[in-house]
């Protein structure tokens, strides 16, 4: 995942796409606080439940495993 952190502004280490609006968020950051973590939860099942029945988890969040695999 590209860009930085939305909490700390980091640009090392495995970002995900789990934070606020589906900004990308470091793995300290969301394990910093009970609410972070509740945001990265909701974000990953909105997105999980947007890509479909069929869905392969990707470091850039969940994708449509059908339609990956059509292009």
């Amino acid at each position: 995942m590209d860009g930085s952190c939305h909490y700390c502004g980091t640009t090392k280490g495995d970002l995900r796409p789990y934070g606020p609006g589906g900004s990308s968020v470091c793995f300290p950051c969301v394990k910093n606080s009970p609410e972070r973590e509740k945001v990265a939860r909701e974000e990953f099942l909105r997105q999980l439940d947007a890509a479909g029945s069929v869905v392969e988890l990707t470091p850039n969040g969940p994708k449509d495993f059908n339609r990956r695999r059509l292009n």
